[in-house]
Order: structure tokens, then sequence, then C-alpha cells
């Protein structure tokens, strides 16, 4: 007989198809998305507490915050291989698999640590090169130097997350990064204006407040996991096919975030060139909109550990149910967020003890922001549920071409050519995600019918 056509095998996707899927993917993202919340929130505290000492202080953050951002996303896509191989493995009942990938995340995470540190040390001494306004170089340079050695406890903390995430626990990480959201905040109360009897370090003293409450966020969660499963830690040994695995995910993974990274932190670096006001503004609104990215970034997480569990089990069908539920649940939360920045633009930016030359030229940004809130939720946890199917090379090759060949040409012809200034940029960012979540929806409808229909 020959073998059901893709057709005769699949109903057409219906909503109340989705029902049963809706309550288990919420379940397992909300700890992640708070989890997700508590990394930006750390930004976005530092980012408020230097606001205080001036728009030179803020801008120089952001341009360091985004070539430290640039190491760390790359860092974590080069991990995103645990959600696959953890979650397969979790899901076929393979103890022994995630044990040993558990090891192997950190294994991974020590041998990217090193040359990923190493480049931000360096970066730190040339930010001159960048054609930064001069206010700005010194400053941050300083702050670089000293937040670079926060890398390594926040990608070992970032392979033992991915590991129980995979698992479906995700609430121990969410803890963590709340306690340590505490720790950063006390750290930087203290730290950049001298109380507490802390010397007065400025912006430095800001950078040493993120370095402690990573390193606090790597023992916790570190003496969490060796508790409740001893039996991962069994054995240390590196093992070269599991390590090949999780590169090969990972690889593409980790430039699929340096390029979406990259063109955010290249804008940085072309609106610093503009001055200390769009800097600043800049600055301000990229931390406003990365905190309302977290959320979807973290329904693509369960996204991702949901897919992956249900093609373990041999379960196909729900595998492509589960990867649409978390596709609606990522554009459904940036349509509020959409309509928080609308409407609520005024309390958001009075965050942040801005000038009012600074705060003018935020809230059209903000505007800007809030147009392209639904095609970042799209392409994001497009790319997590892809990356549950084991495909990460399409996320790459949509960000590259939607990224770098259509909205960063748009944004420089807007913001340079037609003067439009750091508008223009923007502009040509929402131009970027929405070609990028255009190419991952078309890849992820074809990818899953066949994945459901049995041919791949």
């Amino acid at each position: 007989m020959n073998e059901p056509t893709e057709r005769t095998r699949l109903a057409p996707l219906r909503l109340r198809d989705l029902g049963p899927h809706w309550r288990p993917t919420f379940r397992l993202a909300w700890p992640v998305v708070i989890g997700q919340l508590g990394v930006m929130l750390m930004a976005l505290v530092d980012t408020a507490m230097v606001g205080a000492l001036g728009r030179d202080a803020v801008g120089a953050v952001g341009l360091a915050s985004s070539l430290f951002g640039l190491a760390f996303i790359f860092g974590i896509g080069l991990l995103m291989g645990l959600d696959h191989e953890v979650s397969v493995a979790y899901g076929a009942r393979r103890e022994e698999d995630v044990a040993r990938y558990a090891v192997q995340g950190l294994w991974l995470a020590a041998a990217i640590s090193l040359p990923l540190t190493a480049a931000l040390l360096f970066a730190s001494t040339q930010m001159h090169r960048l054609g930064a306004a001069p206010e700005l170089v010194p400053l941050a340079g300083r702050y670089l130097k000293t937040v670079a050695w926060s890398l390594p406890p926040a990608l070992f903390f970032i392979a033992l997350r991915q590991t129980l995430q995979a698992v479906g626990a995700t609430g121990p990480g969410t803890v963590v990064l709340l306690l340590a959201n505490a720790v950063n905040w006390i750290g930087c109360y203290a730290l950049i204006q001298g109380r507490l009897g802390a010397p007065a370090l400025g912006i430095v003293g800001s950078a040493w407040a993120t370095n402690l409450s990573r390193l606090f966020m790597l023992f916790s969660l570190l003496a969490w996991t060796v508790a409740r499963h001893p039996l991962w830690w069994r054995s240390f040994v590196p093992h070269a096919p599991s390590l090949r695995a999780l590169v090969r995910l990972g690889a593409p993974a980790g430039l699929q975030l340096l390029f979406e990274g990259g063109v955010f932190s290249l804008a940085t670096v072309l609106a610093a060139r503009l001055g200390a006001v769009p800097a600043a503004s800049h600055q301000v609104v990229l931390q406003i909109a990365s905190f309302a990215f977290m959320m979807p970034m973290g329904i693509s997480a369960a996204g991702t550990v949901r897919v992956g569990q249900a093609i373990g089990r041999g379960d196909r069908e729900g595998a492509r149910l589960a990867g649409w539920s978390a596709v609606g649940l990522g554009v459904g939360c940036m349509a509020t967020s959409a309509v928080v920045m609308l409407l609520g633009w005024r309390q958001i930016l009075g965050v942040f003890q801005l000038d009012p030359e600074v705060t003018a030229l935020a809230h059209r940004l903000l505007l800007v922001a809030a147009f392209f809130q639904l095609f970042d939720g799209a392409q994001v946890t497009l790319a997590g549920v892809l990356r549950g199917l084991g495909e990460t090379v399409s996320s790459l090759a949509a960000n590259l071409v939607g990224h770098w060949l259509i909205g960063l040409p748009v944004g420089c012809a807007l913001a340079f050519g037609l003067g439009w200034g750091a508008v223009g940029l923007w502009v040509g960012l929402a131009t970027g995600l929405a070609a990028t979540a255009a190419g991952l929806l078309w890849r992820w409808r074809e990818r899953s019918r066949r994945a459901a229909s049995g041919h791949a």
C-alpha cells in the first residue's frame, strides 16, 4: 500500500486543536519568562541608576553593554543545543544521556568563556575606533573592562539553566535570577554613588554590582543542581561525540543570535556617532524593548522543550501543535507589550531620570519599538520551535537576510541618507524584524507539516 500523503495525514490547523496545548506551554513558559525578565531587569536597573550621573554615563553604559551583549548572546546560542538534545533524551527516558549532556554543557561553557572574555578585554582598549562621541569613549572602556569578568559565571549559569529547562525544571533558575536582581540593586545603590560605606565608583560600580550578582547566580544554581540531581555528576570526563552534537546545533544558533544582536549593537554604535542625546535615547529604548523581548524569548525556550520532548516520545503531531501554541503565546504577549508602550510611555520613560531632550527623542523611538513588537515575538518563538525540531540553520539564514541585507541598509539610508537620525535606524530595525519573521513563518509551516506527517 502506498504511504498516505501529507494532505491525507494532516487535518487543517484549527484553534480548538491547540486547546490542550495552551496550558502546558504556559505552565512551562511562565517561570522561564520571569527568569528572562530577571536577566534584563539587571540591565534596566543599571541604566536607570547610572541615569543620575548624566547622559554621558547612560550612553557609555549602552555602548559598552552592546559589545558585552554580542559576546554573551553568542555564548548563549552555542549552549542552545542543550535544549534540543536534553529535551529529546528526557522525552525518550534516556537518563544517562541527560546526565552526560549536563556535564558536557559545562565543558562547552568553559571552552567558549576564555576566548570571549579575552575578546571583551581587548575591545575595552579599542573603544576609540568605533567612532563614538569622544566623551563616551573613556567611560565605556572602563565599564567594559570590568564587566567582562562576569561573562564566564554567566555562561556557566546558562548551561545549567538550559539543562534544567529541558527536563521541565524551570523554577530554580527563575528564583535564583530574582534573588540576583536584589544583589545587583544593592550593589548599584552602594557602589555607584558611594552609599552604605562603599566607595563611589560611578559607572564602574554598576559593573562590579553586575559581577557580584552573576557569581551569586552561578553558585546558587550549581548548589541546587548538585543537591537535586547528584547522579548527573558521577563523571566529569569530556565526551567528544556529545560536544560535537551540541556544537552542531549550537553554532548556527549562536551565529543567529550574533547576527540579530549584532545589528542592534551596530545600531548602538551608529547612534553613538550621532551624539550623546541619540546615544542615550537609543540605549534607554533598547533596554525597554529588550526587556519586553524576554517574554517571547522565554516562551520560545518553552516551545523548544515541548517540541523536543514530543519528538522524543514519537508524538510528531503533538510537536506541531505544541509549536503553534508557543508561537501564538509569543505573539499575544507582544501585542500586550505594544499597547503598554503606546499608552504608558510617560511612566516608562520617567523611570530613567532623563533630561527633556533625551526624553523627547526616546518617546519617538518607543513608538517605533511598539510597532515591531508583533514581529519580534513571532520571529523569536518561531526560531525556538524550529530548534525543537533540531533545525537551527534556517533561523541563521533568516536573520542574516532579514537584518543585514534588508533592515540595516534601510536603517542606514533613512538615518544618514534622508537625515532621520536615530528614528531612521529604528525603522530599519523594524523592517529587518518583519522580514525575519516572514521567512521563519514560511519555514516552520513547511517543516512542521513534514515532521507531523512522518516525512522528516
